[in-house]
């Protein structure tokens, strides 16, 4: 269903709720009250104005919806709670936010299922060679300016822990994949349909105050926003990058 007919339906809606029982025999023309009531000019222009206020994130999200929430909205805009441009800028936020949280997730599940058992135990070997290396300094250096120690034995025991911790050190780096190509996720900061405008962000908070609550709503969002991730994380969310030093 279209934007236009969403306000026909809307529309129609309206003015048969308005409209009292009239004998068979009425004319549309009729003067003795029995004829129908004339729809009035504010709703006309009311749909209206949501069917061509709504565009690019806000109407393919309005479009998604069910006929309960398009008529929740729509009454919204009608009774002039909320202007057809505020309910565009409130879904416009509304989808951009769900598909930041969607990306991000997205990319977790992307990495978790590259990992392996191997990956958990260098996690573990490399925890182990942090942890060696803070003893390590905290110990070595504790004995080095014990009492009784010259300077001459001092310096050579500065050396050979400098030493030492580089060793450590560049174990670290090779277990970490430090010089070797990795996926990094990326989601650049301003990037309009993940980031909402801070008007954009006003309606969308208008909107919340107003108490609108729908779970037929939150599902569609979450599914295009969840859907829209994904293949953005395909295509342009990750890239290889290399920490450090290439290793040869």
């Amino acid at each position: 269903m279209g934007i236009s007919d969403v306000s026909a339906s809307l529309f129609q809606a309206a003015s048969a709720a308005s409209v009292p029982a009239k004998p068979a025999a009425a004319k549309a023309g009729a003067t003795d009250g029995t004829a129908p009531a004339a729809s009035s000019k504010t709703d006309k222009v009311d749909l209206s104005d949501l069917a061509s206020a709504l565009k690019g994130d806000a109407l393919d999200l309005f479009t998604n919806l069910s006929a309960d929430d398009r008529t929740s909205l729509g009454k919204l805009v009608s009774s002039g709670a909320l202007s057809a441009d505020e309910l565009n800028d409130a879904l416009s936020s509304a989808l951009k936010s769900e598909r930041k949280k969607a990306f991000w997730q997205s990319a977790k599940e992307d990495a978790d299922a590259g990992r392996s058992p191997d990956g958990v135990a260098r996690q573990q070997k490399m925890q182990g060679i942090s942890d060696r290396m803070l003893t390590e300094m905290e110990t070595r250096r504790a004995a080095m300016f014990a009492s009784g120690m010259s300077a001459e034995d001092r310096m050579a025991a500065t050396v050979q822990l400098n030493e030492e911790m580089k060793a450590l050190q560049n174990t670290w780096d090779q277990l970490a994949g430090i010089g070797k190509p990795m996926t990094a996720y990326t989601l650049k900061g301003g990037d309009e349909r993940f980031f909402a405008t801070s008007k954009e962000q006003a309606a969308g908070q208008k909107l919340a105050d107003m108490g609108f609550q729908s779970g037929s709503f939150d599902k569609v969002l979450s599914t295009l926003a969840k859907g829209f991730a994904q293949k953005y994380v395909s295509e342009e969310g990750k890239r290889e990058i290399t920490i450090g030093p290439a290793v040869k």
